[in-house]
């Protein structure tokens, strides 16, 4: 999750990821074991505001997000659809014009798993 880790050795693979027929799910890469790391690098343009940015994420099961480096939301159970969730102000905080890393680790405990994410602006979600 730390902002400098070099992931190059990782394998890649198009979200979301999970298993066919999770409810809500849009299965493009397949994950079917106990736990999974995803890490995506983004740039944020400097006239984004950034407390109007929010997650856009789909978790089953437990998922934690970390940006930058820095752990900004845990969300615990699944959900069967794609929820917003609000940054804290000290998410908002950690967010910078240029380059950015979303990291993520889901846990997988039992029925479907799937896990896609990513932000989006206000005016997106509307």
């Amino acid at each position: 999750f730390q902002a400098g880790f070099d992931d190059a050795g990782w394998s890649e693979g198009k979200g979301g990821f999970g298993t066919r027929g999770t409810p809500g799910s849009q299965v493009r890469t397949e994950w079917n074991t106990s736990d999974i790391w995803i890490r995506r690098s983004f740039e944020l343009p400097a006239d984004v505001k950034a407390d109007a940015v929010q997650l856009w994420i789909h978790h089953d099961e437990d998922a934690q997000v970390y940006l930058n480096g820095q752990s900004i939301v845990e969300l615990s159970g699944y959900t069967s659809e794609y929820d917003t969730v609000p940054l804290s102000a000290e998410a908002v905080k950690g967010l910078v014009a240029g380059k950015n890393s979303l990291s993520i680790r889901c846990r997988q405990t039992g029925g479907g798993q799937y896990i896609d994410a990513g932000l989006v602006t206000v005016e997106e979600v509307r």
